[in-house]
Parts: C-alpha cells; structure tokens; sequence
C-alpha cells in the first residue's frame, strides 16, 4: 500500500517530448497518469501540491497540465481558472481529472475540459495525442 504522504517519482523525464505537468495528491494516480504520458512519449513532471506547480510553471511552462480539483493544498480548477487568466499561460493545454460533485464540473468546465474519476485510460491517451499536435498560438502569429 502506498502512503497518502509519499510522494511520486517527480523528476523530469525528459523524452524530447513535449512538457506534461500532472498534479494529484492520489500517488498511484499520479503515477499511473505520468507513465500513460511517458508511453505517449511525453517529458513528464508529477506534483502532489499547487505550491510545487506554481513554482515549476515559472521555470517552465508544460504544454499540457493535467490536475485534479481537490488537493491537499487548494483547488485544482481554480488553478486551471487562473492560469486562463494569464495570458503568459496562453499555450498551456489544461485538462481537469476529478471525482467533484457535478456541479463543480460544470463550473471547472468553464475553464479546462474535464474527465471524470475514474477515467478510462484510453480517454487520456487521445487527449495526449491530441494536445502534442497542437501547435503553440505564437507559432500562429502574423509578424508585423
């Protein structure tokens, strides 16, 4: 059995890929989460806490974020809301993974799409190969 306290393999793997940031206090989900990202030839990061993400978004920002809501330290879909928010996070893809209450779904979903727990795995998978074809905004941009 795995303690609530233990925390994930964190460090990068660093495939060529491009970035994934996973959040989730649940250890085995977040591990099970960061390995379907790393088949999927994906850099991944795994967090526990938004205080490690905060800071990691700073250093570098993933392409895509994948996040629970409720967390030890904060809600992960006011996270996703803020980083909307932010136009520094414009190209960073957010997909909420949460067992919330329906209506906290449907609020989040203003935001970030949203698969419920428990998720097929195979949900993840496309949602995966979906964002690594998306193309950052800036690479959209006319030049002037």
């Amino acid at each position: 059995m795995v303690d609530a306290t233990e925390r994930p393999d964190t460090s990068l793997h660093d495939s060529g890929g491009p970035v994934l940031f996973v959040v989730d206090d649940d250890v085995p989900t977040t591990e099970l989460l960061c390995e379907i990202g790393r088949e999927a030839g994906w850099s991944v990061f795994g967090f526990t806490r938004l205080a490690e993400v905060h800071a990691a978004l700073d250093h570098r920002p993933p392409r895509l974020l994948i996040l629970d809501d409720d967390l030890v330290d904060g809600r992960g879909g006011d996270l996703a809301r803020q980083l909307r928010e932010d136009p520094r996070m414009a190209d960073v893809t957010i997909l909420v993974c949460t067992a919330a209450h329906p209506m906290r779904i449907a609020e989040i979903g203003a935001w970030a799409p949203v698969i419920a727990k428990h998720f097929d795995v195979g949900e993840i998978e496309r949602f995966l190969d979906a964002a690594g074809r998306r193309e950052p905004r800036a690479r959209h941009r006319r030049s002037g």
